[in-house]
Order: C-alpha cells, then structure tokens, then sequence
C-alpha cells in the first residue's frame, strides 16, 4: 500500500474514534492530585509516523486546544520525511480530534510549528521548510513560512515564504524559530507587537538566538534584537512586567542564556548565564510563558524544561514572580524517576490552570544490545527508549505555586 495511502487510513481510523464517542487517545488524572489531567495526542509508532517531535501549543480565544508538533514518518532524526501536524481539543484537553496535516512536501522535511495566538482570534502559524539532505554538511538554505486561521484552527490558509524579510546579511543559510510558540505584546513599549524567538549562525562566530517582529498583525516581518553573548540556540521568549522582553536561550555548560530587550524588542540590554536555570550539558529546548502581570511592574513567570545537569530527565514547571529574578524548586512533570522529559510548551487556560505539551518516553537512556533487538519492531525506527511521543498535561497553578 502507498505511504500516503496508509497514512490516511490510520488517520481516518482516529476521526472514526472520535465520531463513535471514544477518545482517540486515552487519559488519566496523575497520581500527585486528581486534578492533574493527562493526556496523549500523539503517540509515536500510531497515526502514521515514526515519531512526534517539537511541540508548540496553543489556546485560541474560544478555549480551543491546540497540539502542533513535527511528525516523522521514518524515525526520529533531525531530517527526512516531517509534516506539520496538528489536533484540537474542544474538551480542555481530555480528548483530541483527528490528526490534520498543516504542510506535507513529500521528503521535503516541514517542520518546527511556532503558534502565536492574535487579539482578533487569528491564529499565525510559523514553520520551517528545506530541501531534503542525508547529512548536516549538505544543508542549504531553510525558508520560514506563514499560514494563518480565522476559524479557531480547523482550516488553514495556503503558506507564505517570508524568508527574505527575516534574514541579514552575512547570516550561514542553515536558520531556524523557536521551537514552541510567539508572543504578542500587551504592555508598552510597542504593546500589540508580535515577537517570535528564532535563530541564526555566523562563520567563525557560532549561533546566536534573536527575535522576529511584526507590527502589522504578520503580514510583514523584520529581524529585532540580537543575543549579545553565546552560544545560544533554541529559544523561548517572554514580557516581563515593565513591559521588557526576555529571551532563555539553549546553550552550553548545562545553564540556560537569558538575554534581555528593554525597548520592545529592538536591541539586547543584557546577556547572562542564569546558574538557577540548568540544563542537561548538550542543552535542551525549554518553555518559558508569562502567566501574569503583578504590582510594582513585576511579572509571574512559568518556565518547563529537563533539570538535570547530564540528561533529558527531571521535568519541571518552575515559577517566578518576579521578572526571573528568582525561580521556585518546581512542580514535577514526569510520570516516574528517570522518564525522558524532551522539547516542550506551555500556555495559559482562561480558568489559571496551566497546559503543557511535552516530548515525554519511559526512560531517558538509550536501548542497547538485546533489548533493542527484542523490541526493533515496537520501536517503529527509532533509536531509543525516549520518544513515546508526546504527552498534555493541565495542572492546577496552585500545585505548581507550591511546588
């Protein structure tokens, strides 16, 4: 049977779950507290694909769910065949929809969905698109595109390429946004921009993380600010509560870079390691949000990533209520010690409960010798024992805030 022909049957199989009244995926409430709600919207080896990798996530004004993520159709490398994928839920994240296929360019990887949630109720959708390569030496130029919705995500307009309006001079070819999702600004200066975290390399310098801006609701873009210091990569961007912007990039040295725009975006003030804020050696995307502004123009801060100095392991929602001057121990995200905790998103309910979207697996190492041959078929092609796929969870502020 043709790939793409398997590929609509088992996604078809999910629609005619969910049309019988059984979820497509099951859920449970986490054994810390019942009001813990955990769900799997992409569970790799299913639906077609290997592999489910780099969530963004989304609430839309109407209280909408949106799981974003790449899916792979053959394993869970960088490269090869990715779609951008995308599942709704209209039950606060108890149960999903059908899987839909936002970009699919054959071996063409897509990739990298970066939401940004508008005002008006118009979702943009940011993602990453390049010609197929074997290896890292034969990459050549990624272009950013842009879709939008105005029917809180079940239809997608065709994509844009905005490549040239996001690109300097000097930049290597080889670019990249996020992962995870973009801001609109609320507070001056520049309230009603919108700021998306990405990234670039330079010959002889290394990569540095930046921003992207938009002061016409997406139609035209431009590149902002510049982390001053590195090398930091995968980024995560944030409003702090007099109206600056902070940019916790991936780095090096098992800490996380935090950089820090006072004037809307346009230039850094300040780059730093943050020793609070640790990471696995080789880095790892993390998720920072603005949860809430506060008096005094202090901001209360979430941010989730692995907090662990040598593995992807140990998820955490740590908070801050005050700018990210200072950072709580943080609310444990993983189902039991050692699970792999990878890439992941956060976003805000309208009731102050928290959702996250996490790569998440049994055990962070990988399968050697016997083990990997006895489970080659349940492993779908992948290369270890962490990609599961990728998990929701909605906490409660409250169980965070005392963590």
């Amino acid at each position: 049977m043709p790939e793409l022909s398997r590929r609509a049957l088992l996604r078809g199989a999910g629609f005619a779950a969910l049309v019988a009244g059984l979820p497509p995926v099951a859920w449970r409430t986490s054994g810390e507290s019942r009001a813990v709600l955990r769900s799997q919207p992409f569970r790799s080896g299913e639906l077609g694909y290997s592999c489910y990798r780099t969530p963004g996530l989304a609430i839309t004004a109407a209280g909408t769910v949106l799981a974003f993520c790449g899916g792979r159709l053959d394993n869970c490398r960088d490269e090869g065949n990715i779609d951008v994928l995308l599942r709704r839920s209209v039950d606060g994240g108890r149960s999903w929809g059908p899987l839909q296929v936002i970009a699919d360019d054959g071996s063409n990887p897509c990739k990298i969905p970066v939401p940004v949630v508008l005002a008006s109720g118009r979702i943009l959708l940011l993602w990453m698109w390049n010609a197929a390569v074997q290896r890292e030496a034969d990459r050549g130029l990624r272009h950013l595109r842009l879709t939008v919705s105005d029917d809180d995500g079940r239809s997608w307009a065709p994509s844009r390429d905005i490549t040239e309006q996001v690109r300097l001079a000097g930049w290597k070819p080889w670019s990249g946004i996020g992962p995870g999702h973009g801001i609109v600004k609320r507070l001056a200066p520049n309230a009603g921009r919108i700021v998306v975290p990405a990234r670039h390399s330079v010959a002889n310098r290394g990569s540095r993380s930046h921003l992207l801006l938009s002061d016409d609701g997406g139609l035209s873009w431009r590149v902002g600010a510049i982390a001053s210091a590195g090398p930091s990569n995968e980024c995560t961007v944030a409003e702090l509560g007099d109206g600056s912007l902070m940019l916790n990039s991936r780095s090096r040295g098992g800490q996380r870079l935090v950089s820090i725009s006072r004037d809307g975006g346009e230039t850094m003030a300040s780059s730093a390691l943050d020793p609070q804020l640790i990471e696995p050696r080789n880095g790892c995307q993390a998720s920072l949000l603005t949860y809430a502004f506060g008096p005094q123009r202090q901001a209360t801060l979430l941010f989730a990533n692995p907090v662990d100095r040598q593995h992807r392991t140990n998820g955490r929602i740590r908070v801050s209520r005050d700018n990210g001057r200072h950072w709580s121990r943080g609310f444990g995200t993983d189902p039991s010690l050692g699970a792999f905790s990878g890439y992941s998103d956060l976003a805000r309910f309208s009731d102050g409960s928290v959702a996250l979207l996490l790569e998440s697996g049994a055990a962070f190492e990988k399968s050697r010798g016997e083990e990997r041959r006895r489970n080659r078929r349940a492993l779908a092609g992948r290369s270890d024992r962490r990609h599961d796929g990728i998990t929701f969870l909605r906490v409660p502020f409250a169980l965070i805030a005392a963590a």
